[in-house]
């Protein structure tokens, strides 16, 4: 029976503002997670959309799947990371010869349902929102997270760097849970104090300290003596000397403490910039044990107590 997949993206507005699927969680983006999945599958047809891309055109795409042969479509409305096994669901939608099968956890919806294919071209208009109308629930019961704001997105980070979730850090693992890619280029004299990553293409020069719980993604360049404690840096992000970042967001120049639920521009004072984007930089070509074509560099690692990590010369 084949199956199609259609990965509808909350859009760049959304994004930016919330981190939702398209900041990467040490390393791969929410998106990436999701897609990788659906191919576990062996899926004959998967389209990833962006949700401001008009509603009829989504539509339109899985009524000609559904004219194809297509049997059944899997609809992801991104907003959420979710462990969610396919498998399974495709098995419990088969068994109770179910129209439409709704995924939902214990705060309700996850945006995630399988379609039939006469569901479809009987009511094409109503399809893609799932109704509740001639609708089965599949209760999850694994991991999951909505990711509608930057404190849900730390959240998933610190989940990663300590196991609670299935992401797997795009690096290698320096110490206990201390992440480095390969192509990153660390200090010597840097302290890497509990379980952190560091993306990559980025730079940390000498002196910078990173907390445990703390993520730098790719090409970021932190300079002498700042340290991060329970805190991300975006992707292309820049911070200048002397500063110490805690339980914060950083992106480009727009920094959101979660302690005190403030965003701060850091650009008109100099403390921070938006660096040029890498060229055609795309986390699938740095995946470890896949594109990348740089050397996998052994990294040495010296314990000085408990709770630090050095790179030493």
């Amino acid at each position: 029976m084949e199956l199609g997949a259609l990965v509808v993206t909350q859009g760049q507005n959304v994004a930016e503002q919330t981190g939702s699927s398209a900041w990467p969680v040490l390393g791969r983006t929410v998106l990436d997670q999701w897609v990788e999945r659906v191919q576990t599958l062996g899926v004959g047809t998967l389209s990833v959309v962006d949700r401001e891309v008009s509603a009829s055109t989504r539509i339109r795409t899985m009524v000609d799947w559904a004219k194809g042969g297509v049997e059944q479509i899997l609809l992801i409305l991104l907003g959420s990371y979710a462990e969610v096994d396919f498998a399974d669901l495709i098995r419990f939608h088969h068994q109770g010869q179910n129209q439409v099968t709704r995924v939902f956890d214990s705060l309700g919806p996850l945006g995630v349902s399988l379609l039939d294919r006469h569901t479809i071209l009987k009511d094409p208009e109503r399809s893609e929102l799932a109704p509740t109308r001639h609708s089965s629930r599949y209760d999850f019961l694994g991991y999951s997270v909505r990711l509608s704001s930057p404190g849900a997105y730390r959240k998933l980070v610190e989940d990663a760097l300590a196991g609670r979730c299935g992401i797997q850090p795009n690096g290698l693992e320096a110490g206990k849970n201390v992440w480095i890619h390969p192509t990153a280029h660390v200090d010597p004299s840097v302290r890497l104090e509990g379980s952190c990553y560091i993306g990559p293409y980025t730079r940390l020069n000498p002196g910078v300290v990173i907390g445990s719980g703390s993520s730098v993604e790719h090409n970021c360049d932190i300079d002498i003596g700042t340290s991060l404690e329970r805190s991300s840096l975006l992707p292309d992000t820049y911070l200048a000397p002397g500063l110490h970042v805690r339980n914060s967001v950083v992106n480009g120049t727009r920094l959101e403490n979660l302690d005190r639920n403030v965003a701060v521009d850091l650009g008109p004072l100099g403390l921070a910039s938006r660096r040029k984007p890498l060229a055609r930089y795309s986390a699938r070509t740095v995946a470890l044990g896949k594109e990348i074509h740089e050397p996998c560099v052994a990294i040495p690692i010296k314990r000085r107590n408990a709770d630090q990590t050095t790179l030493p010369n």
